[in-house]
């Protein structure tokens, strides 16, 4: 069945001249646009892409574009399906041909296609409000911009000249080739040609900005011009940046084999962004909070967060720009591999970060919502433009890259990577489909790679392997692991098939002994044979596969107790038990028994982190009845750790920076879950004493912060208020507006509430009402809220947000108030994102249920 949302493919763009005029005072802008075009057919209409535009005048050029020849067009407009169609009264022939079109359009107001971001400067003269036009294309925006074939498949070169105040600085895909001063305080600049490209990576930026000194990267075709753009005032914050995307372009070169396509790279900070970052070729956008840091005042996730994302939309350069998937179905594949890439470059930047393990926070969440039934296969057949929107999700980024993780640690690294750079050097410059990238690694390999990778991607869910001593050795069985106890609801017959699992399996047949490794395919159940019974077993060393395990016998404890074993192993070990927690096959004595035997031996902040979620989602779970049991147990496990840590820090015994990083971190960890769920009354009177010294490390001031803003009096939230309007930089910005809403006095929280209406950047506006649906005391209150405004909030935030600030709903433990938000949202349109809150529903039943079991 053909899509009715795909333009006719008789019609083959090759370039594109686009010149707008932007009024960054007014509503409004003008563009022309010159498309060639290859009419493989005759035809009398010509079917394009446009939306919220106005068409002035259309005609077409019969020959190459300097023919003289033209032939008017009618524009008819389809807004359901966002085409334009230009009708002549003639019939065309088949052979080369010029689409000419002056038009209008509307600045969007919600920050996507053509928008306007402002910002406030203050100086000496008071307050001024500045204004910037920006572009956010993917998936299908362009069309908002100028008319076009707005689809990944329709590659082009694109020549773009803008029309601006000559005092404000301009920038798109290439480097600036001319500059012509115009009467009227006017300059017209023209780029240079882009390389072949779709239409979603095409990017404008006009507006009072400022740009570092241009950093030569060397390159393997000669110097990289690399720049941060941002607003002015921000400039000691760009270092960091440059540091990183200058080791991450030498990385990917040497990674991929494969000179950066682009002709420089501008890293561009825009202060009201939808998404986290996107890859325009040589014009990457990014949130200021993911772009511009100062490493004296962040923390270490924090400059860990900033180096990802930089690292993530470098990795596109190659794999999404210089080639692209043919259709929406396939991006998947792009955000994947490229999550992929950006922590392997991230750990080649800081190895002392061993952000592989921190990888695990993200790779949790993901088979979080993978449990549910609700799920869906990485890949699936793609309609709509919102169907195209719904892809940006935790399963096509963290799922996927976790996929890809486990088939490069199956293959081998270096195999790995020959496959790779084979797939982009033959199709550079062009789309693909899926299968091409199997085809390359199977042949790269030798391994039956499109058939493994097959049964992952077009599937939903993943595998639980049980793993049982026997006499001689060991036995693997694989099934479906869900929260659920009851069975899909599906029709599919492979939904019950097994997994082709890659595994690499460590085992010990004696405690002290050697451990002996072990390549497998699991799918059916499989004995291996170790000439004896195994005693410790490492199912998924590394955390690299993407399936649950679970450790039968007293093969948990020999794991948890292993000397010899790694923090990931650790991690990987308590999210696996929490999930079967989660699925009522682990108790909670037994859960308990775990987190006390890691407490005492782990230091590793990622498990640490890991561990608070747990002992926090205990903490809510288990509710009043078992909440003085749950803080003993908390102080129990954290306050001689953070006894111990201080003593060990102050006496300067940490050793490296990298060590003393490190141990700032786990201290800021345990500082906010000892103050926090925990509610030591010491921590937090240190805490009120601690959060506005900007000497202390950053880490455990942002602990101070958020212990302090639990149980802020009306004073101490007047003055993290006062914070959050005089944060000096992005990150410092977040922490304090996250800190606004964990309030216990319903008074201030129904004010924060009012401020994500009126004050708070529509950016950052969504993530607080999530945190407020899920506060632990007044999710009530925010529930009310947002539902309440549900018609402005609509009207007022990016669609695409929507679902993101709907997942509060996922913490939600008591029945009554579960079914009220449920009753909510099934006689609710929801305008994106229907199947990913439908997960936020299946996932909140998952909350009440387990909740009602731990307090009964």
């Amino acid at each position: 069945m053909s899509n009715p949302h795909r333009l006719p493919n008789t019609v083959l763009p090759s370039r594109y001249t686009l010149e707008i005029w932007p009024d960054l005072e007014g509503s409004s802008f003008e563009g022309s646009v010159a498309i060639e075009v290859e009419l493989t057919e005759r035809c009398s209409e010509i079917v394009l892409n446009a939306l919220d535009l106005t068409i002035h005048s259309a005609w077409v050029a019969l020959g190459g574009p300097d023919e003289n020849k033209r032939i008017p067009a009618t524009a008819t407009f389809d807004p359901e399906l966002e085409r334009v169609t230009l009708s002549v009264d003639q019939e065309l022939p088949a052979g080369s041909a010029t689409l000419h079109v002056r038009y209008t359009g509307i600045y969007n107001a919600q920050l996507v296609g053509f928008y306007k971001s402002t910002f406030t400067r203050t100086d000496d003269d008071g307050s001024t409000e500045h204004t910037l036009a920006v572009t956010q294309f993917e998936s299908t925006h362009a069309r908002r911009c100028f008319p076009c074939f707005d689809e990944p498949a329709f590659k082009a070169v694109f020549s773009i000249t803008l029309t601006v105040p000559d005092d404000v600085l301009a920038i798109s895909n290439s480097a600036e080739v001319l500059r012509e001063d115009l009467d009227g305080g006017l300059a017209r600049i023209t780029f240079a040609d882009t390389m072949v490209m779709s239409t979603y990576l095409v990017a404008l930026v006009i507006g009072p900005l400022e740009q570092t000194p241009t950093r030569m990267v060397a390159g393997m075709n000669g110097p990289i011009p690399l720049r941060v753009i941002y607003p002015p005032g921000s400039a000691h914050l760009c270092e960091f940046a440059l540091e990183v995307a200058e080791e991450a372009l030498k990385f990917f070169e040497e990674y991929y084999g494969i000179a950066y396509p682009g002709d420089k790279i501008d890293l561009v900070a825009v202060p009201d962004f939808a998404f986290g970052a996107m890859e325009n070729l040589g014009c990457i956008t990014f949130r200021e909070v993911l772009l511009l840091v100062d490493p004296s005042t962040a923390t270490q996730p924090e400059l860990h967060r900033v180096a990802d994302v930089i690292n993530h939309e470098l990795a596109h350069m190659w794999f999404g720009d210089l080639v692209t998937m043919e259709w929406w179905n396939g991006i998947w594949l792009n955000e994947a591999f490229a999550t992929f890439m950006e922590v392997s470059a991230t750990d080649a930047f800081r190895p002392d970060w061993q952000v592989w393990t921190s990888f695990g926070l993200a790779r949790a969440a993901a088979f979080d919502t993978d449990a549910l039934q609700s799920t869906r296969p990485i890949e699936f057949e793609v309609q709509s433009p919102a169907e195209a929107e719904a892809m940006f999700d935790i399963l096509t980024y963290q799922k996927g890259a976790s996929v890809v993780r486990m088939l490069e640690q199956y293959l081998g690294a270096e195999v790995f990577r020959s496959g790779i750079t084979a797939y982009l050097q033959q199709h550079a410059c062009a789309v693909t489909e899926t299968a091409d990238l199997w085809d390359a690694l199977e042949a790269a390999s030798g391994e039956p790679v499109r058939r493994i990778m097959e049964s992952w991607i077009f599937r939903g869910g993943h595998p639980l392997v049980t793993v049982e001593s026997t006499e001689t050795g060991l036995r693997l069985r694989q099934e479906r692991f869900s929260y659920q106890a009851e069975p899909l609801d599906t029709d599919s017959s492979s939904e019950v098939e097994p997994w082709p699992t890659p595994m690499l399996i460590s085992t010990k047949t004696v405690a002290d002994g050697p451990s002996t490794d072990h390549r497998i395919l699991l799918e059916q159940a499989l004995e291996i044979d170790l000439g004896g019974p195994a005693v410790e077993v490492q199912a998924n060393p590394g955390g690299n596969g993407f399936f649950r395990v679970n450790l039968t016998g007293s093969l948990r404890t020999a794991l948890a107790t292993d000397p010899t074993a790694a923090s990931i192993d650790f991690f990987v070990l308590l999210d696996d038990t929490w999930a079967g927690f989660l699925a009522n096959r682990v108790s909670v004595e037994e859960l308990e028994d775990l987190l006390r035997v890691l407490c005492e031996r782990e230091s590793d902040p990622a498990v640490w982190r890991r561990i608070s979620g747990v002992l926090s989602g205990l903490q809510r779970l288990g509710g009043a009845g078992r909440a003085s049991r749950n803080r003993l147990l908390i102080q129990e496990l954290c306050s001689q750790r953070l006894a111990g840590l201080e003593e060990v820090m102050q006496a300067s015994q940490v050793g490296s920076d990298a060590m003393r990083e490190r141990s700032e971190e786990l201290r800021g960890v345990l500082f906010a879950l000892l103050g926090g769920v925990g509610q030591d009354a010491e921590v937090r009177v240190s805490a009120r004493n601690l959060w506005q010294l900007k000497t202390i490390d950053p880490s455990l001031r942002e602990a101070a912060i958020e212990v302090l803003a639990a149980s802020a009096t009306v004073d101490e939230h007047a003055k993290l208020e006062q914070a959050w309007r005089e944060s000096s930089t992005p990150q410092e910005e977040l922490c304090f507006l996250s800190a606004l809403i964990e309030t216990d006095n319903p008074e201030q929280f129904a004010y924060v509430l009012e401020l994500a209406m009126t004050e708070v950047r529509i950016q950052n506006a969504p993530f607080l009402l999530r945190r407020a649906i899920s506060h632990h005391d007044l999710g009530d209150q925010g529930w009310d809220f947002v539902s309440s405004h549900w018609s402005e909030l609509v009207e007022k935030f990016p669609s695409s947000s929507l679902p993101r600030m709907l997942e509060g709903i996922r913490s939600i433990d008591d029945r009554a108030r579960a079914e009220r938000v449920a009753a909510f949202i099934a006689e609710t349109k929801i305008p994106a994102g229907e199947l990913v809150v439908q997960q936020h529903l299946e996932r909140m039943w998952v909350s009440v249920e387990v909740a009602e079991r731990l307090r009964s």
